[in-house]
Parts: C-alpha cells; sequence; structure tokens
C-alpha cells in the first residue's frame, strides 16, 4: 500500500510541477549580458512575456542588443542567417527591439529610453550586436546625447555579430 502512495504522490507532483509552468522556460526579466564578443545568459526557452534586458560587460567596446524573430518555418542555421544578403535576411525576421551600452553600462532603447525588450509571440528569436569592430564609445556617447544628425559613423570594422556575437532562443508556444 506504501508503494501505490508513493508512485500517486510522484505522479500527483508531477502534475502539479507541469501545471506550474515547470517547462523549465525562463520568465520574468532575463539578464543578458554583452561581452567582447559573445552574449552571455542567453536562456534556450523563455516563456511569452518575459523582458530581456541587457549590460555591457567589456570595459572598451560599445555593444549593442538586436533582437529578431526568425520567419516561422525558417530552418537555417543563425549563421547562414547572417552570411545572406541584407535584403533577403531582412525578410526573414521581424525586428523585435534594441538596447544600447556604452561599455560597462546597462542598455537602453536609443529611440524612447526604455530598459527592456518584451517577447510575446511564440517562435525561434535571434540576439545580436551589428555594431563594428573598433567603434569609438566617444562617438555614440556624443550622439546619445544628443550631438549631431542621424545615426553616428561608426565605421566599418566586422560586425560583432560575426565575431560571434550572437544568440538564440526558443519563445514556448
Amino acid at each position: 500500500m506504501r508503494r501505490i502512495n508513493a508512485s500517486l504522490s510522484v505522479v500527483v507532483l508531477g502534475l502539479i510541477v507541469a501545471a506550474c509552468g515547470g517547462s523549465g522556460a525562463a520568465e520574468g526579466t532575463i539578464e543578458i549580458t554583452g561581452e567582447d564578443y559573445s552574449f552571455a545568459g542567453v536562456p534556450e526557452l523563455v516563456a511569452p512575456g518575459a523582458e530581456l534586458t541587457f549590460t555591457n560587460a567589456s570595459g572598451v567596446e560599445f555593444h549593442e542588443m538586436v533582437v529578431l524573430k526568425v520567419a516561422d518555418g525558417e530552418e537555417r542555421t543563425l549563421d547562414e542567417l547572417l552570411a545572406l544578403p541584407e535584403e533577403e535576411s531582412d525578410a526573414l525576421v521581424e525586428f523585435q527591439g534594441v538596447l544600447v551600452a556604452l561599455p560597462e553600462e546597462d542598455g537602453v532603447d536609443p529611440e524612447g529610453g526604455g530598459t527592456s525588450i518584451e517577447v510575446t509571440e511564440p517562435g525561434r528569436y535571434a540576439v545580436l550586436c551589428f555594431i563594428p569592430q573598433g567603434a569609438d564609445p566617444a562617438v555614440v556617447e556624443e550622439a546619445m546625447a544628443g550631438g549631431g544628425e542621424g545615426p553616428p559613423d561608426l565605421g566599418d570594422g566586422t560586425p560583432h555579430a560575426l565575431l560571434g556575437m550572437a544568440g538564440e532562443f526558443e519563445v514556448e508556444g
């Protein structure tokens, strides 16, 4: 009888965990850190409604976290998508938001000043940094302070995403 009760308890516990969101998906606020040249803290699975924040841990480089939703059914790897011509890759992703951060600072939305990006739709997502290697943080800081019109000239170095600063996750459906 004790064996049956113990087995029943294990089954009930499993049902409770499943009902309470025991899927292993990251929830709430997810803190992603940019390093030279990678992202840390990107989970494999994210719950809908999670908020992504960004911190630049580099002491030298300016970084951004661009969040894109990859088109449903698209199976090419992130490296393959990055190798496509811009017009072609742009048709396969949907912009979700961007947070930019000077060295050793937290990320902010350069347009509205927000500090997080919410992901709500199920599917595959990418986080990327397109800042060119060697971009001068002082030029960026001046542009963010309102000095100059339009985006700053960051040079023509290799985009950080092509140096490994790219990651992906799935928002559970």
